[in-house]
């Protein structure tokens, strides 16, 4: 049976220009296998440690021996809120480590387990406890990115003034310096026509709340110290592409810093993540550059 052309637009893996769509999807899921292996192996780490009380409410930390003061970097992963893992994402480890950086990996609960809201939780207090780690460490900079659903996650922090404000109370917030979006999905509605759609068992409710870029927001609303940057490949679905875009010019009037950066070469939604080994890389040089701000850049 053909797929359908909605079902299309929202498989990125069907817009690769290297492979096609059942061998990215193979290709990518060794490559991360591969890789988080070996930084298992190779990088000092505590794994799993808890945030919650399931399985899957678990981060990993990476660069257990550098300073204790040292930068974060903090990785959630996508997969359509319900496939992928934690333990699938060294990709985001070695460069930021080598240069002395803390990585963290977030794991969570996936649908059809949990609601796509419960995930949302997971993420807000999972973030809030590294953001208490962070301080109790004295580190100075955090850095947030999320992949794909992600993205979705990691962008649903922006628009929970109680979270903000709680985080802002305790001293948390500041030490929050960046956010990147990196290949996300912000208007989930349209995933009710496709297959996605049956592990998740969106309501109504859940999609008008959670469909970020068709949110009513106040108009008072602003996040003020903080820089999102919204990045997506020229060869991502263009359902991808353009909800990236309509994403950063929705927040720009609430948030303080926003870039839209489209990465152009061929880069699709696997490897805009994969080329996070590569120090030349360009979202991987604007990290370091966030995390890193009184070192030279090249």
């Amino acid at each position: 049976m053909a797929m359908s052309e909605l079902e299309r637009l929202y498989t990125p893996s069907e817009w690769s220009k290297r492979y096609g769509s059942e061998e990215m999807c193979q290709q990518f899921f060794a490559f991360c296998a591969k890789i988080t292996e070996k930084v298992q192996k190779t990088i000092k780490c505590e794994l799993n440690v808890p945030y919650g009380p399931t399985e899957r409410a678990k981060y990993d930390i990476y660069g257990t021996d550098l300073p204790k003061d040292a930068p974060i970097f903090v990785f959630i992963h996508g997969g359509y809120w319900q496939e992928f893992s934690k333990d699938l994402i060294g990709f985001s480890v070695p460069l930021f480590v080598e240069n002395k950086i803390k990585v963290i990996t977030i794991g969570y609960d996936l649908c059809p387990n949990v609601k796509l809201g419960d995930i949302v939780e997971q993420i807000k207090s999972a973030v809030t406890q590294i953001l208490k780690y962070a301080a109790d460490s004295s580190s100075k900079y955090i850095c947030i990115a999320g992949h794909s659903a992600g993205a979705h996650l990691a962008a649903t922090l922006l628009h929970d003034d109680d979270w903000i404000n709680r985080m802002t109370q305790q001293g948390y917030f500041a030490l929050l310096k960046e956010i990147i979006l990196i290949g996300g999905i912000y208007n989930i509605k349209p995933l009710v026509d496709t297959s996605y759609a049956k592990a998740l068992h969106l309501t109504n409710e859940e999609i008008k709340k959670w469909s970020l870029s068709t949110l009513d927001e106040a108009k008072d609303r602003y996040i003020s110290g903080l820089k999102v940057i919204v990045t997506v490949g020229e060869c991502d679905s263009p359902v991808f592409v353009n909800e990236s875009r309509e994403y950063a010019q929705k927040i720009i009037p609430i948030v303080d810093n926003v870039e839209y950066l489209l990465l152009r070469n061929n880069i699709d939604h696997f490897d805009i993540v994969e080329k996070l080994l590569d120090p030349n890389y360009h979202l991987a040089k604007l990290i370091l550059k966030c995390l890193q701000p009184n070192a030279n850049t090249r």
